[in-house]
């Protein structure tokens, strides 16, 4: 797994701010977090935390594979600032919760997260 950081804002507003209604609260996924998703939009998941949602994943505009995203700003492998791209709902969220757990969803963008030891 590269070293992450938070890529150049997509300008993409969170899930809760668009209008798609109640988010389903699907199940608990360990640590305190839910896993977050709307009827209306199949193609977006979430993850929060007492209440506060921690980022998201949608497909990507572009090419059908999905992004991940914390606060707008994509989930990116330091190296070259690009956004690291999944080919599946499910392992956009494994990324999304990778990042969770590492602390991401509380840096600034740019700022790079070390890779760790294991």
């Amino acid at each position: 797994m590269p070293n992450l950081t938070l890529g150049q804002t997509t300008g993409r507003t969170a899930p809760t701010e668009r209008g798609l209604g109640d988010a389903h609260r699907d199940y608990a996924l360990g640590d305190g977090l839910v896993h977050l998703t709307w009827p209306t939009a199949p193609h977006i998941q979430a993850l929060e935390r007492r209440g506060r949602l921690l980022g998201w994943t949608e497909v990507d505009d572009d090419n059908n594979s999905w992004i991940t995203l914390i606060n707008g700003h994509p989930i990116a492998d330091a190296a070259d600032n690009l956004p690291l791209l999944s080919t599946n709902p499910t392992d956009a969220l494994t990324l999304l919760r990778l990042a969770v757990e590492r602390g991401l969803s509380g840096i600034a963008p740019g700022w790079v997260l070390p890779r760790s030891a294991g």
